[in-house]
């Protein structure tokens, strides 16, 4: 076997890209768009990305398998767990949110009031593990993610007036969606890309999961924070501005069951 190398320029690259990428997001909320701070961290972050794909294909040991991607089934499962996970964190960043600004409640009774939708995923993980294995992977995605269009939907229509425990009960329902189809997606993503090409498969997948939690908190909290910034009562400008950004993860959440359709085989590969 061929000793490995570690491409020093490709490493390089990876950071810049995860330094503008986060930087950029991160500062959506609180700097212009056409700013340094944001536009020009997120070129610098795009820039890299393109500059690393280049790479990647032009060696022949690269720290990431960006040919992967070529498989289009395994790079629609790369979307939808980016989609998954931004639709997640930043409904993990609007519950607490608007159970504190809107209803006036403090942060210990926020916590636990998703505490239960946490139990709840955990639970459904390996329902919908064994859903998998008697049935293939399509059947747990899909329900899933169609409780979790469904869930959203509900939030974007009616969240100015949900009370605390409406909340917590609908929460319960989105979490366990998502227990049920995470693991599944991430599965089946691996098993399209071989067993010789699994390490490099997972190791694009968890970038992908990582990057996304500065993403999806940053991209909601920018549309809250612009609707509180149109003057009012912090209540009303907070309820109103975070329906917006449900209605944002109602559209990510209808892509997302969109590509879970088209992604996920019928049939499992062997």
């Amino acid at each position: 076997m061929a000793p490995q190398h570690f491409d020093c320029l490709s490493f390089i690259l990876i950071a810049y890209l995860f330094t503008g990428l986060v930087f950029g997001f991160s500062n959506l909320s609180m700097q212009p768009f056409m700013s340094w701070s944001v536009a020009g961290a997120l070129m610098m972050g795009l820039l890299a990305l393109a500059a690393l794909i280049w790479r990647s294909l032009s060696i022949d040991q690269p720290i990431l398998q960006m040919h992967l991607l070529t498989n289009r089934r395994f790079s629609g499962h790369v979307l939808m767990l980016f989609l998954t996970q931004l639709c997640s964190l930043g409904f993990a960043f609007l519950l607490p949110n608007y159970v504190q600004l809107v209803n006036g409640n403090s942060a210990l009774l926020a916590g636990l009031l998703v505490m239960p939708a946490g139990i709840a995923g955990a639970l459904m993980s390996p329902v919908g593990g064994r859903l998998m294995d008697q049935k293939g992977a399509r059947l747990p995605v899909l329900v899933g993610e169609a409780i979790m269009l469904v869930v959203i939907a509900i939030f974007a229509v009616i969240s100015p007036q949900m009370s605390n425990w409406m909340l917590m009960f609908v929460y319960i329902f989105y979490m366990a969606g998502m227990g049920m189809s995470m693991g599944c997606v991430m599965t089946s993503a691996l098993k399209l890309v071989g067993r010789d090409d699994q390490t490099q498969g997972n190791a694009i997948l968890n970038t992908v999961q990582r990057f996304t939690g500065s993403m999806g908190t940053s991209l909601v909290a920018m549309i809250v924070a612009q609707s509180q910034g149109k003057g009012g009562a912090l209540t009303v400008t907070t309820a109103f501005g975070t329906q917006h950004a449900f209605f944002l993860l109602v559209c990510l959440a209808v892509l997302l069951l969109v590509t879970a359709f088209v992604s996920v085989p019928k049939e499992e590969r062997n």
